[in-house]
């Protein structure tokens, strides 16, 4: 089961091979770089909203040169915290851009033996695309932080960084 919910009509999403699908008939496919599109075109406020390809390209490098490692890992110690004992935890981080600080979060919560459930989710597709790459395991979706494709009460974190 997706931590994810039906962008139409809040309804759980079921990840198969290719696609997340609800009980109400709504599919939506994952893409070959590893996210799902769930922001309705009816939400969409121009053609590819969010940071282009070459911003995020620029973000990346700089984030991997560790100029905000001492921030992720302040992240990592508050999410270790938050999530207590609970060996599988579920955190959201709203807004994850290019993966940083969510797949520094989901590795330092790995490190630990517990199996969190993670799901990051940006407006900007060009953002998710290297988020996916930076850490398979977690989900992402084209998404608006204004209108969550998040189940209430399924999260036990919801990060919002910047």
């Amino acid at each position: 089961m997706s931590l994810f919910c039906c962008p139409l009509c809040a309804a759980p999403l079921t990840l198969g091979d290719h696609a997340y699908t609800c009980p109400g008939g709504h599919s939506f496919d994952l893409a070959a770089a590893g996210y799902v599109h769930l922001l309705p075109s009816n939400r969409k406020h121009s053609q590819n909203p969010g940071d282009d390809k070459a911003m995020v390209a620029a973000r990346s490098d700089f984030l991997d040169r560790g100029y905000y490692a001492p921030l992720r890992d302040a992240l990592c110690k508050l999410a270790l915290r938050s999530t207590g004992d609970r060996p599988a935890p579920a955190l959201l981080d709203s807004g994850c851009g290019e993966g940083y600080y969510t797949a520094g979060i989901y590795q330092a919560l790995t490190a630990t033996g517990c199996r969190p459930r993670m799901a990051g989710l940006d407006i900007s597709k060009f953002a998710l695309r290297s988020a996916a790459k930076r850490e398979k395991q977690v989900e992402f979706a084209v998404a608006s932080s204004y209108h969550l494709p998040i189940g209430d009460e399924t999260t036990d974190v919801l990060l919002n960084c910047f």
